[in-house]
C-alpha cells in the first residue's frame, strides 16, 4: 500500500565529499514519524503531485519514492537535483510499482502536450555547463541528475539476463516516472512545456532501454576526448590542487581514492581480466581510462550503424566550448525547438563565463580551465592501455563518434 512518512536526510549527506556520488536510496532518510497509509494514491497525487518529485526506485520493496522538499525554490542553486532533493527531504510518498499505472493515467492528459528531452553523458564532459545553457534559453524546465534512472541502471547492470517480463516491467516503470516527473515540473511553471532531464553518467548504459520505453523523447549525447576526461578526474581527486595531485601520484597513493570514484564506473576494472593485468600503475589515470573506454564502447555500439537511431543530437565538449552559444542554439534547433533570438543567445553566452559547479566538490576548473595536468607519464600510461586492450574502433584518445555535430 502507498504511504506517507515524514523524514529527514541523514547528516552525512549534508557534508561535501565523494560519498555524495552514491545513488539515493531509502536508507538515506531517517524517519521522524510513523507511516501514514494513502488509501487512494491516484486522487492524492492529483491533489498534491505538485509538491512531490520522483526521487528513487527501491527494487527490494518494488516501490517508487517521491520526496516533498522543504524549500521548492532553492533547487536552482544546486548543480545536482539529486543532492538538493535528498538534503531538503521533509516527507516521502512511497507508491508500489503495482499502483503506478493508475497514478500516471490520472495525470497523463495534463502532460500530453509536454515535450521531453533526455541528455545522456559519458562523465566529466561539461554536462552541467550544457544544461545551464539550455536553461538560459528560457524555453524549458531543466533538471540535473535525478537518481531514479541511476537506480534503474544499477538494477539492469546487476542482471546477467533480462527475462521478457522484467524488461516490460522496466519499460512501464520508465514511462510512469516520466509522466509523474513532467506533471510535477509543469505545476511549477505551466508556461514551459518542454522538460529537459540531464541523466547521471551511469544511465547512459541503458540509453537504448530508455529509447525503447519513450521513443518520442528527444535525446542528446554529450561526450569528451580521453585526455580531457582523465585530466578532469585528476582535478576532482586532488581537489583542484596540482601539488596534491603530484604528491599522491608520485607516492602511488591514488589507488586509495579509487573506491570513492567507483560509483561512476559501470563495472569494476578489477573484475575485467584485461584491465586487471595491464602493466601500469592502477591509479586514477588507469581507472579514468577504463571508464572512458567502457562508455565509448557503448556509444560506438549505439551509433556505428545508425548514428541517430538512439540519439537525436551527438556533440563533444570540445565543440561546445569552442562555439558556445552558437552550438547551443544549433542543438536547440536540431531538437525541433524554435530557434533562439539574439537576446537569448547573449544569456546563453553568459553561462560560459562562470563555473557551473562552483562550490561543489565535483567542480571543474571553470571557464578559465588552465593548462592540463597530464604530462608524459600520464600520456604514456594511456598509450599503454590503448595498445594493451586493442579496441580497433576506439584506438585514439580523440576518437569521434559517428554522427557527432562538429560544425555550426
Amino acid at each position: 500500500m502507498a504511504y506517507l512518512r515524514r523524514v529527514r536526510c541523514k547528516r552525512v549527506y549534508h557534508s561535501m565529499g565523494l560519498h555524495l556520488l552514491k545513488p539515493t536510496s531509502m536508507d538515506d532518510f531517517e524517519p521522524v514519524e510513523a507511516k501514514v497509509p494513502v488509501d487512494n494514491p491516484v486522487s492524492f497525487f492529483r491533489a498534491h503531485g505538485r509538491d512531490f518529485f520522483v526521487c528513487c526506485a527501491d527494487f527490494q520493496t518494488r516501490a517508487l519514492v517521491l520526496v516533498k522538499p522543504k524549500e521548492m525554490l532553492t533547487f536552482k542553486g544546486y548543480p545536482f537535483f539529486r543532492e538538493a532533493l535528498r538534503r531538503q527531504a521533509e516527507e516521502l510518498l512511497v507508491i508500489p510499482f503495482s499502483q503506478l499505472a493508475g497514478v500516471a493515467a490520472e495525470v497523463a492528459e495534463d502532460v500530453a502536450h509536454v515535450n521531453t528531452i533526455f541528455v545522456h553523458i559519458t562523465l566529466r564532459c561539461g554536462s552541467t555547463l550544457l544544461i545551464k545553457a539550455l536553461e538560459a534559453s528560457g524555453q524549458m524546465h531543466t533538471l540535473s541528475e535525478s537518481d531514479v534512472y541511476a537506480n534503474i541502471s544499477r538494477y539492469v547492470l546487476s542482471k546477467k539476463a533480462m527475462p521478457e517480463d522484467v524488461t516490460e516491467m522496466l519499460l512501464e516503470l520508465i514511462r510512469h516516472i516520466n509522466t509523474l516527473f513532467n506533471y510535477s515540473l509543469l505545476q511549477t511553471d505551466p508556461s514551459k512545456t518542454i522538460t529537459c532531464y540531464k541523466m547521471r553518467g551511469q544511465v547512459f548504459l541503458i540509453a537504448d532501454l530508455l529509447r525503447k520505453a519513450l521513443p518520442e523523447v528527444k535525446t542528446v549525447l554529450l561526450y569528451r576526448n580521453l585526455l580531457g576526461t582523465v585530466d578532469s578526474w585528476a582535478h576532482v581527486m586532488a581537489e583542484r590542487s596540482y601539488w596534491k595531485y603530484w604528491l599522491i601520484t608520485a607516492l602511488r597513493l591514488d589507488s586509495f581514492y579509487l573506491n570513492n570514484l567507483l560509483h561512476w564506473a559501470p563495472n569494476s576494472p578489477w573484475d575485467n581480466p584485461v584491465f586487471r593485468c595491464i602493466p601500469v600503475p592502477h591509479g586514477v589515470v588507469w581507472l579514468a581510462t577504463f571508464i572512458w573506454l567502457e562508455y565509448m564502447q557503448k556509444a560506438h555500439e549505439l551509433t556505428k550503424t545508425d548514428a541517430h537511431q538512439c540519439f537525436d543530437v551527438i556533440l563533444r565538449y570540445e565543440e561546445l566550448c569552442k562555439h558556445k552559444e552558437e552550438m547551443v542554439a544549433k542543438v536547440i534547433e536540431s531538437l525541433g525547438i524554435q530557434c533562439v533570438d539574439e537576446d537569448t543567445k547573449l544569456k546563453i553566452r553568459e553561462v560560459f563565463g562562470f563555473n557551473s559547479q562552483a562550490g561543489h566538490s565535483l567542480a571543474s576548473r571553470g571557464p578559465g580551465r588552465g593548462e592540463s595536468w597530464l604530462g608524459q607519464w600520464e600520456t604514456g600510461i594511456i598509450s599503454k592501455i590503448l595498445d594493451h586492450v586493442n579496441y580497433e574502433e576506439i584506438s585514439r584518445p580523440d576518437f569521434v563518434l559517428n554522427g557527432t555535430m562538429t560544425q555550426i
